[in-house]
């Protein structure tokens, strides 16, 4: 029977060609970064891979965002920091094709606002992850706001343990009561450097799941902790790399590696300790998957940007007509003052420059959300589209489905 015990005295191993991969995969995540900083269409790249993180990490669980209301709701988001779940709490579910839509598309702005905030070092406490961090970070996954607003705890109860055919508990998580000591532990593996970056990630994410701190949400509020690790160590200074886009192409494998005892692969902790690496390494790849996704939507955007200009005629630099076209192919459902916040122009040459655009024909106005007037661009929509179908072919599997 497996049950987590403190990293501190019984610290994890990854075997050689692990620490390889890992290698490989952290070079091609630094060398996406670099490329993307020095682009011109940057926040679009940002805002897309966002998205495409957000919208995979909801897909584990079961559900299927629609683009088409993600990119809606989002119209009414700046992602500055100042964005609350107050913000959406006011949608009205007959906006949406049904309430699981109005749902499901709230979860992935909820997502998407933690990412923001954990790139913007808000969960950080004095540069560490702490309690409090892991606590903001499953209230933000969850509510869209920080713990001290949501009441957000740790478990108080003991976690049903699954039972295998034979009758046996292959994982058993801690009583709640060993929970913080567990917790503390953890928080201060993740403020060390002893491993490498995405190293560090993956074996905090098995610690963490098998610690399980909290009654649900874990998977989602783990890959959030791993986003900020990876930030931490400056791996990510600014990119949002979608790391859980492979597990939502291959869930299987992400729960067979993740979870082992779910699937009575283990027993003990001594068998645990090759089940880190194999965890390790579907990290490593998933990063890998994540980076080639990347290069595939920077390609796309750079090509939609230049045919857009082509049509248009090349803008002067700098201006609002420049910077909408390098914006939208990633943010292709924009009201004006959105935009004007988003491209630092004033309101009235974002106005100017949707009047151009749409004369053009590459926007065309429409009412939006709680009668917001939005501009959105049909090539950049259906770009993004095709490319979310060609990134996950099938449909969502639940994670917790499996091994059951």
């Amino acid at each position: 029977m497996y049950t987590p015990t403190p990293l501190s005295t019984h610290p994890a191993s990854l075997d050689v060609d692990t620490q390889a991969r890992l290698s490989r995969a952290e070079m091609a995540l630094v060398r996406l970064e670099d490329r993307a900083e020095d682009c011109d269409v940057w926040a679009a790249l940002h805002r897309v891979l966002a998205r495409l993180e957000a919208v995979a990490s909801i897909r584990i669980e079961g559900k299927a965002p629609d683009l088409c209301s993600v990119l809606r709701v989002e119209s009414l988001l700046s992602f500055d920091g100042t964005d609350t779940a107050d913000a959406l709490a006011g949608l009205d579910a007959l906006d949406f094709a049904d309430e699981a839509d109005w749902r499901t598309t709230l979860e992935v702005m909820n997502y998407q606002i933690a990412l923001e905030r954990i790139y913007r070092g808000d969960v950080m406490v004095d540069g560490r992850l702490t309690p409090a961090s892991l606590l903001d970070i499953h209230a933000l996954s969850r509510f869209g706001m920080l713990a001290a607003r949501t009441g957000t705890h740790m478990r108080r109860h003991p976690y049903r343990a699954r039972v295998a055919p034979d009758g046996t508990r292959a994982h058993v998580a801690p009583d709640p009561g060993d929970v913080p000591a567990l917790i503390d532990d953890l928080c201060a593996f993740m403020s060390e450097d002893l491993y490498s970056p995405i190293g560090q990630a993956a074996i905090a994410h098995f610690q963490f799941e098998g610690i399980k701190p909290f009654k649900s949400g874990i998977d989602r509020t783990g890959r959030l902790m791993c986003h900020a690790i990876i930030h931490r160590r400056r791996l990510a200074r600014r990119l949002i790399a979608p790391i859980g886009l492979e597990p939502a192409i291959d869930t299987r494998s992400h729960a067979e590696a993740l979870l082992p005892y779910r699937f009575d692969e283990t027993r003990g902790w001594d068998a645990m300790t090759t089940g880190v690496s194999r965890w390790a390494d579907f990290c490593a790849q998933s990063t890998e998957v994540s980076c080639v996704a990347a290069e595939e939507y920077l390609a796309a955007i750079l090509e939609l940007r230049d045919a857009w200009v082509s049509r248009f005629g090349r803008p002067n630099r700098g201006s609002a007509v420049a910077e909408l076209l390098g914006l939208m192919p990633g943010c292709p459902v924009l009201g004006v003052r959105q935009s004007a916040a988003l491209i630092g122009r004033s309101l009235s040459s974002v106005n100017e420059a949707f009047l151009r655009l749409e004369a053009a024909g590459i926007v065309a106005s429409q009412e939006g959300l709680q009668r917001n007037r939005v501009y959105v661009a049909p090539e950049a929509v259906a770009m993004l589209k095709a490319l979310e179908r060609r990134m996950i072919p099938n449909g969502p599997i639940s994670r917790d489905s499996l091994g059951l």
